[in-house]
């Protein structure tokens, strides 16, 4: 992984802080559960020959997913950055002394 600078690291610190607020919101954690509930009950739902249904359910659950995922690596690299910016105040309390 690349080395990046103190703006950059601020920024993902940033969206790390507010992707994990949005996350945590109960909400957001009912709507979650809620689309994942439906899509299975739909999912069940079908026939054997009901194909296409079935494979559109798939992929509505797979976005799901991707989106809980994304925003999952977003906070964590926030974490990342929040360790690497007390590294940076550190550095700079060092060095102006």
């Amino acid at each position: 992984m690349q080395k990046k600078d103190e703006k950059a690291l601020s920024e993902d610190y940033q969206d790390g802080v507010t992707a994990y607020t949005v996350k945590e919101k109960l909400m957001l954690q009912s709507a979650y559960m809620q689309m994942k509930a439906e899509l299975v009950m739909k999912f069940e739902g079908t026939g054997y020959k009901d194909d296409d249904d079935r494979r559109e359910v798939w992929r509505k659950l797979q976005t799901v997913s991707w989106l809980e995922q994304c925003l999952n690596n977003i906070v964590d690299n926030g974490k990342i950055a929040e360790v690497e910016l007390k590294g940076f105040a550190k550095l700079k309390q060092v060095l102006n002394r």
